[in-house]
């Protein structure tokens, strides 16, 4: 399975060579982190979820305890090269303080004199955040002289923004270019293990759960897996779309139908390599005429024209279920149901409550899910919790990540 890291060449590359944090100096050094705290913001001002934050204490308390002066790297949003006060990482700082138990300064700007001061007069074991690395229009276009600004600020890069890796940005790849100590967190340091645990001889058979609303890169994703795997397992969009390519009719649910006919083949494609591709048997519906009805179960060949499809039914999971606890290796990448109503995560949490009972390496991603997770208690359970979307897809089917291949 081809699924580290890949230099721009497609030479697959053993990211288990690259430097890490043990072993480094860093008593007295300005630290610029790189992190991925790219989090959505609820109607109510806080903040989607707080796991990518979390994954990075292990990273920053080592840092800290190290004697290092850190500052913290990130984006947030799209701003496209502008000041937008709603993306700003103020409130980021307040988080980490509370997780780190100790003031996080936030620094208005994350180049020039006002960065430049902040991080000069850090004391060894002291933080502060930067502001969004996107407010400035190098970020993006990996410009030279914006590269060269950020690398003013530290005498150490450390890159722990797994979910950025797929880009090749200033503070990315740029950054790791330019630094002359370059090394990945812990956080980057775990993920990258957990690809290569599914190149090297994963334990059989291997099962792929798919769901999620992106059904371009899931369609992606899934034609290059096909022949990797012995199990497809799909929920979601994508679910909806191949059973639009079986010409069932899917009423007001959500599908893609620009990947009608590339589903319709996928299908054929299946049951000649010989991978078993389950699509759902029943589901769970909504109906748009009585949106506050309770949802209703149905086979998935009798979805009314005034329904759309919210979760997979409960004779589908109790199959799922069955085939997951058989399975030596399975991932999990995205919710199976519309996660926004209750009734859509019956079919989700049901499913990663199996993974978590289960023997055998389970790999659990997107972004989608993380709320829902950590709301379920179920978030610590997982042996492996992936903060990436597309980067750990990206990793999964073999493309470059350049912020990592960069340090080859």
């Amino acid at each position: 399975m081809p699924v580290t890291a890949a230099s721009q060449t497609g030479t697959p590359r053993d990211t288990a060579t690259l430097p890490g944090l043990k072993g480094l100096d860093v008593q007295g050094k300005r630290v610029i982190l790189r992190v991925d705290y790219n989090i959505s913001q609820n109607p109510d001002g806080t903040l989607y979820d707080d796991y990518r934050i979390a994954s990075t204490l292990p990273t920053i308390q080592r840092l800290l305890s190290g004697g290092a002066r850190v500052g913290i790297l990130t984006h947030r949003g799209r701003p496209g090269g502008r000041v937008v006060p709603e993306l700003s990482t103020k409130p980021l700082a307040a988080i980490l303080s509370g997780l780190l138990g100790q003031p996080v300064e936030h620094v208005p700007d994350c180049v020039g004199r006002i960065a430049e001061q902040a991080m000069a007069e850090l004391a060894p074991g002291q933080i502060v955040m930067l502001e969004n690395v996107r407010f400035h229009l190098g970020e993006q276009m990996n410009q030279h002289s914006f590269v060269q600004q950020l690398a003013a600020l530290g005498d150490v890069f450390v890159n722990d923004a797994f979910a950025s890796a797929h880009r090749a940005h200033a503070s990315t790849s740029g950054l790791a270019g330019a630094m002359d100590t370059c090394v990945i967190g812990e956080l980057m340091e775990r993920e990258l293990m957990w690809l290569r645990r599914l190149k090297n001889n994963p334990d059989k058979p291997i099962l792929l759960v798919l769901g999620g609303n992106n059904v371009e890169s899931k369609i992606e994703l899934l034609r290059q897996m096909l022949t990797k795997v012995d199990t497809v397992m799909l929920g979601g969009a994508i679910a909806n779309t191949f059973m639009a390519a079986r010409d069932l009719g899917l009423g007001q649910s959500l599908l893609d139908p620009t990947y009608v006919d590339a589903a319709r083949d996928l299908l054929t494609e299946a049951g000649v390599v010989g991978c078993r591709l389950h699509l759902p048997q029943d589901v769970m519906v909504r109906n748009a005429s009585a949106p506050t009805a309770p949802a209703e179960v149905r086979p998935a060949y009798a979805i009314g024209a005034q329904e759309s499809v919210i979760d997979i039914g409960p004779a589908t999971l109790a199959t799922w279920q069955r085939l997951v606890v058989s399975g030596g290796t399975t991932m999990l990448l995205g919710s199976l149901g519309i996660t926004e109503h209750p009734e859509g995560r019956t079919g989700t949490l049901g499913l990663v409550k199996t993974l978590t009972d289960r023997r055998g390496f389970s790999l659990v991603g997107g972004n989608g899910l993380l709320p829902m997770l950590q709301d379920s208690g179920l978030r610590e359970l997982l042996p492996a919790l992936s903060t990436g979307g597309a980067a750990l897809v990206g990793g999964l089917i073999g493309r470059p990540l350049p912020s990592v291949d960069v340090m080859f």
